[in-house]
């Protein structure tokens, strides 16, 4: 299970694949968490790090970031059911994530 960060809300989750193993998407009002069923390894993606994240297929998301002390941009590939209501979960956590900033 993920521990979330001190005023960090998970808004929605996704059953999800990738290379990874089987887990869970978290989105939260602060970025994204996937967890890995199997090994509980678990992929953090502050929304102040997300650089683009898209629905490719029917079920197939991306997300891609950059590091803040690497000079490359690295992505995360994933199979959820509904990958274009996941990628619209995201766009509204990021747009209430980007406005609580200013």
């Amino acid at each position: 299970m993920i521990s979330l960060k001190n005023g960090e809300t998970i808004t929605k989750s996704f059953d999800a694949k990738s290379k990874l193993g089987n887990g869970i998407l978290y989105i939260t009002n602060l970025g994204i968490v996937f967890e890995a069923k199997s090994n509980g390894l678990i992929l953090e993606l502050p929304f102040t790090i997300l650089k683009t994240f898209e629905a490719k297929k029917k079920n197939v998301l991306i997300l891609s970031w950059d590091e803040p002390d690497k000079s490359q941009r690295f992505s995360f590939e994933c199979k959820v059911e509904y990958a274009k209501a996941a990628e619209n979960e995201i766009q509204l956590a990021n747009s209430e994530f980007a406005r609580s900033q200013v």
